[in-house]
């Protein structure tokens, strides 16, 4: 049961996380601009339950055109059991902008670098699309994502606990204090993986989970942030994937 538990805390953390810029979960449709780079480093310490996690993710990105980003992102679990999960490769395009309003698009690939017998990745290849939609006014960003993730596992006991397609919907905005220091704000629901929440009697069990988040951001200078974030389940409380506790720390620097 701790394995499966762990399984699950490991799938929703990599699906909520959509290589969004930390500490949110909701992306929105900046690129890097031609032959632009960016490095980010975060690494997150999760609860639920009694079960504690701790993970970290690097990501790249290369700016191929001024409105067309490709990313490498390799996710790690620092806590036991450790090992690297599933690697994922993206674009980000951002195919549309009318004045203060941009709209993207977000294709990703998973292969199966992970031990999915040590709960650290699906075994098999999966796949996402995430429609993000940005606007931008004065001092404040909001950003929203619609996104639907489609899962393959090789291991027996995970396609029968996890449904195979899943989604995610969530909200986002960044209030700039100053040139230096932004307020961010994020909220968000995604679709229950576990199969069991379909025939469950249990109506937390059959919700689907849910979140909040808030954070700040330090940037010292326009290519280096400094960021920190806390974000709480909400709902489906006997869900196992449900991580009821997250904090984090990031770093992202611009080149």
């Amino acid at each position: 049961m701790r394995q499966l538990i762990v399984t699950a805390i490991s799938s929703c953390c990599l699906i909520q996380a959509a290589h969004a810029n930390h500490p949110l979960v909701t992306d929105d449709t900046s690129t890097q601009g031609n032959s632009n780079q960016q490095v980010e480093l975060n690494t997150d310490w999760l609860r639920q339950d009694d079960i504690h996690s701790h993970v970290a993710n690097f990501t790249y990105s290369y700016g191929l055109l001024q409105n067309l980003d490709v990313y490498v992102n390799p996710p790690l679990t620092v806590s036991h059991p450790s090992g690297i999960n599933d690697i994922a490769l993206g674009l980000k395009w951002r195919l549309l902008e009318v004045d203060n309003f941009s709209l993207g698009l977000k294709p990703e690939l998973t292969f199966p670098s992970g031990d999915p017998n040590q709960g650290l990745g699906h075994g098999d290849s999966s796949m996402s699309l995430t429609l993000i939609g940005s606007y931008q006014s004065d001092s404040w960003a909001f950003s929203g994502n619609l996104a639907a993730y489609y899962n393959r596992y090789r291991l027996l006991s995970d396609q029968q606990a996890n449904r195979t397609i899943v989604w995610r919907a969530s909200v986002a905005a960044l209030y700039a204090i100053n040139p230096k220091w932004s307020l961010a704000f994020d909220a968000g629901i995604v679709s229950n993986t576990e199969r069991a929440s379909d025939t469950s009697g249990d109506r937390h069990a059959s919700s689907n989970p849910g979140y909040i988040l808030s954070g700040v951001i330090y940037s010292p200078n326009p290519n280096l942030d400094l960021d920190a974030g806390i974000k709480f389940g909400l709902g489906c409380g006997a869900c196992a994937s449900q991580t009821q506790r997250q904090v984090g720390l990031g770093v992202t620097w611009r080149f």
